[in-house]
């Protein structure tokens, strides 16, 4: 058995089949986990990170994983704002597969920026304004 699939066992017992919280979805467990090995990658090193940093990192990594879709994906998971980010990180260290400092706390990630602003102002299909300028027609 994988490491993924026994976290996704403990969080199936724990939290959905037991009814405690069904919000979302296991993808959005592996999602959370997956993007913090994103997070450390982009900052260069495995150190604790800030629920606002981590909620940064998490939209970044969606983007680059689902693209225009990134936020649909997200939705369908149960997560739609920053503070879904940290209720699952809680869930996660509750069933000791995360781990928190003292001055951590699950509000660190209420409210860090609107997710669906967020990926409503990227450009996923930038136009080279100056190369459509020289066509003939354009």
């Amino acid at each position: 058995m994988s490491n993924e699939t026994d976290i996704i066992s403990k969080i199936d017992s724990a939290f959905i089949e037991s009814g405690r919280d069904t919000r979302y979805r296991p993808a959005a467990y592996i999602f959370v986990l997956q993007g913090l090995e994103f997070c450390f990658a982009k900052i260069g090193e495995k150190k604790h990170v800030s629920g606002q940093k981590l909620s940064e990192c998490l939209a970044q990594f969606a983007h680059r994983q689902f693209g225009p879709l990134a936020f649909q994906v997200l939705q369908w998971w149960g997560v739609r704002a920053t503070d879904d980010f940290g209720f699952i990180v809680y869930n996660l260290i509750e069933i000791g597969v995360m781990s928190k400092t003292a001055s951590d706390a699950v509000g660190d990630f209420f409210n860090v920026f609107d997710l669906k602003d967020f990926f409503s102002k990227i450009d996923y299909f930038p136009v080279d304004k100056k190369h459509v300028g020289i066509l003939q027609g354009a």
